[in-house]
């Protein structure tokens, strides 16, 4: 085994390999997005049965997550990359070759299970293989990826589904998946982490596919099956409720767990959970719901609908940079409390929208939200593993990944779901006005003025709803902003950029 320093040359094609596999992986999380009617018209199903291209994904990965540190004791690091990407490619061309609904939620779930180590990985190769003083810019630029893949992937996914065939959003990994697994093959063949013949959790896997799955599934058909009147709801609740309760207490009492859920009593580690929980799910929520809002009520294509939203990558792009000197400087809370600052005033202006915003109005919403992410990631990243020893760096990386992927999923259900029941609840105040003693309406209303006169509605009560949801979540990132305060009162010298420690 090889233990000597990279060269610069290797550095930096291992950093560039690792940041392609990165972006790659969650360039998928939102790229079929905008892509979603164009999939269902293709497969003959519905936008709402669309849906489960993206939800499956992010259940999947979120398994996927979770069994990372087991897979990295088990097998290594370098093999356990290696797998997943060569895999995770060859489940695109699964994807895009796929002729029914079941075989692409099916390829889209393998593909995000087998992808989830990716993430970490990447992530702590790159902090394993740089030097002390790349760690801060390495880690900013790697941030940066995983802040504009989600943004770029409706931009990209529109163009191409415009242009070309939506399976090319997919075929598109081959290459990319090819380079990364020759080049981090080449560069770390003889670096291999040490392994140890760690049991596996088979029976934590299953209690943790239990609640993932029946909790996706729960918020995704609870709005189609009426919530709790339904028996499918209730089955779910239930298999959720059991299957995380399970989980908790064997993760606790196991000498080999699946998820060390002891890392949650590392304050700083604990603290970046809670804010990425709520952080994460409100901006993966958006991610979907702008575009869909944009594509269903204000008639954009999908190229334009990646257009308006796509201005959320710019300052993350140009201004990354920035984000080691400040964190050097200011500290990791307060460079936090900035970016949500940043996301909770591009949501309050999103709150006030009417169906006359352009281009340019939404635009520019998405473009203050970007200035949030110039000091959210990096940050945030930062203080998760803070205090985690390189020995549990995996694990800690791996569980952070995992809440991030599974409230990815979580933003984008509740936050459609409340989307879509503002929407009718405003389509019925607004329509309650709609009598023959109001005014605006004609003496004669044919069936074809009334279906113009609904169409009308429907994109008034969206546009509300859209106003509604956007509310909420500038209040939710104050709330977020209030507990850093706190935190940062009772712990004064939370501040500086260490990425870890070295031993425990």
């Amino acid at each position: 085994m090889n233990n000597g320093p990279l060269t610069f040359a290797q550095r930096w094609t291992l950093f560039i390999a690792l940041s392609l596999a990165t972006f790659m992986m969650v360039l998928d999380y939102s790229i079929a997005n905008v892509s979603l009617p164009y999939i269902a018209g293709d497969l003959g199903v519905s936008n709402q049965q669309g849906t489960y291209v993206i939800t499956t994904f992010a259940v999947g990965n979120a398994i996927g997550l979770a069994m990372t540190g087991w897979l990295t004791k088990r097998f290594g690091e370098v093999k356990t990359m290696l797998v997943s990407i060569l895999f995770f490619t060859l489940f695109s061309v699964l994807c895009g070759l796929s002729i029914t609904l079941p075989m692409l939620v099916f390829s889209r779930f393998m593909q995000g299970l087998i992808a989830g180590p990716i993430i970490p990985l990447s992530q702590s190769l790159l902090l394993k293989y740089g030097t002390s003083e790349t760690h801060s810019r390495d880690l900013s630029i790697w941030s940066m990826i995983v802040i504009t893949a989600p943004v770029l992937g409706p931009l990209l996914g529109g163009y191409i589904s415009d242009w070309y065939k939506w399976p090319w959003i997919f075929y598109i990994n081959v290459p990319v998946g090819i380079f990364c697994v020759a080049a981090i093959w080449i560069i770390l063949k003889d670096r291999e982490s040490k392994t140890e013949k760690v049991p596996a959790d088979y029976s934590g896997m299953f209690l943790l596919a239990l609640g993932v799955s029946c909790l996706q599934v729960f918020l995704d058909k609870g709005q189609e099956w009426d919530w709790f009147r339904s028996e499918k709801i209730w089955l779910l609740t239930i298999g959720m409720i059991l299957g995380f309760t399970y989980l908790i207490i064997r993760e606790n009492t196991t000498k080999s767990p699946l998820i060390d859920l002891k890392l949650l009593k590392v304050p700083t580690f604990l603290l970046s959970i809670v804010c990425l929980m709520f952080s994460y799910a409100m901006y993966f929520g958006s991610v979907v719901l702008v575009p869909l809002w944009l594509q269903e009520y204000m008639h954009y294509n999908a190229e334009w609908a990646g257009i308006a939203v796509c201005s959320l990558g710019i300052a993350p792009v140009f201004l990354s940079f920035l984000a080691p000197i400040f964190m050097k400087k200011y500290g990791l809370i307060k460079m936090l409390m900035l970016s949500f600052f940043f996301f909770a005033v591009a949501c309050f202006y999103s709150a006030f929208f009417t169906i006359q915003a352009d281009v340019g109005h939404i635009s520019f919403a998405r473009f203050i939200f970007g200035f949030g992410f110039i000091c959210y990631i990096a940050p945030l990243l930062s203080i998760s593993v803070q205090q985690i020893s390189l020995e549990k760096l995996p694990m800690a990386t791996g569980l952070f990944h995992f809440v991030r992927s599974m409230m990815g999923g979580v933003g984008t259900s509740v936050f459609t779901t409340l989307w879509m029941r503002r929407t009718y609840f405003h389509h019925e105040r607004i329509g309650e006005t709609l009598t023959i003693y109001n005014p605006i309406l004609p003496p004669t209303v044919g069936q074809e003025r009334l279906a113009l006169l609904n169409g009308s509605v429907d994109q008034q009560a969206a546009m509300l709803a859209i106003n509604d949801t956007f509310l909420l979540m500038g209040c939710l990132f104050t709330s977020l902003i209030v507990l850093l305060l706190i935190w940062n009162y009772y712990n004064p010298e939370s501040k500086g950029i260490e990425i870890h420690t070295t031993s425990e």
